[in-house]
């Protein structure tokens, strides 16, 4: 449980580097972004191909640095991302305290993006069957109770916001009374920008680090992932579809969990005569009530 509300609050705090692209704003391009504590994003295109992406902390940059995930399916770049963070032991193939939240936006909450949502959720559960490692997958509607509240007080979705300070980021003159009335698809194309003007500071000497780092990692970890992965080379179809029955529902029982936390806390906030969200006192709020 401790991993996942890691991942959850720092979903906010990541900062990093890129890839690039296109920087104009198109209707059919979707927000894709991956949080393990390691954390990137993409911007995919009505194709389910990467046409950007950025890595977010230096986690990222330690994990694939030297990877190039512009022209892949969305799909595969996830199943990468997940593979090298597994290699390097940000996902424990030992723990069952495993947790990946997976955020996925574009211009309307419509099909085709619960469709990609799910998609991927599926994919990230299969990745870590298929290899016995228990994680939960979660999607954006699980998340940190403020961000929630104040969503709520703006009228927007969660997703949303995540998308705006995401932006915020990048533009320091984007307000959030502003961002509130933008497309989404504005608000994506902020962000690729962004992706192709930090490209030129990602500098091989950077790459070169990074890549030391994650051999280093990789030493300290090699023999108990390949005593496991030996262990599980051979799983059936059956065993398969058994272990992503458990993956499910350790997902479930953590997110009852976190929602039963939420709730406790709208319910503290409510008995203090507060709305869940009071903006003049949410940094000590936070600081008291967000589990660590």
């Amino acid at each position: 449980m401790k991993k996942i509300l890691v991942v959850i609050m720092s979903v906010l705090t990541v900062l990093g580097l890129s890839a690039c692209a296109n920087t104009s704003a198109q209707e059919s391009e979707y927000y894709v972004s991956v949080d393990i504590n390691p954390s990137i994003e993409f911007i995919v295109d009505e194709e389910d191909i990467v046409v950007s992406f950025e890595l977010l902390n230096e986690d990222a940059e330690i994990i694939a640095a030297d990877l190039d995930f512009v022209g892949m399916n969305v799909e595969d770049a996830l199943a990468l991302f997940l593979e090298r963070a597994t290699e390097a032991g940000y996902i424990e193939v030992t723990s069952d305290d495993n947790a990946v939240l997976i955020t996925v936006l574009g211009e309307e909450e419509d099909s085709e993006v619960g469709e990609l949502r799910n998609r991927l959720r599926n994919r990230a559960q299969r990745e870590f069957a298929r290899r016995n490692i228990m994680a939960g997958v979660f999607t954006e509607n699980f998340t940190a109770e403020d961000l929630v509240a104040e969503a709520e007080t703006l009228g927007i979705s969660p997703g949303k916001l995540r998308l705006i300070k995401s932006a915020q980021l990048m533009d320091e003159e984007l307000l959030t009374e502003d961002a509130v009335d933008m497309p989404v698809k504005d608000l994506i194309a902020i962000i690729r920008q962004h992706h192709q003007e930090q490209r030129a500071l990602f500098t091989q000497e950077r790459i070169n680090a990074r890549m030391e780092i994650r051999e280093q990692l990789m030493e300290e970890r090699r023999a108990v992932l390949e005593e496991h992965l030996r262990a599980n080379e051979d799983l059936t179809e059956e065993e398969i579809q058994a272990i992503l029955e458990q993956i499910e529902e350790r997902s479930n029982t953590m997110r009852e969990r976190w929602e039963e936390r939420k709730q406790a806390w709208e319910d503290r906030m409510n008995n203090r005569g507060m709305p869940p969200y009071d903006e003049e006192n949410s940094e000590d709020e936070s600081n008291e009530d967000n589990p660590s």
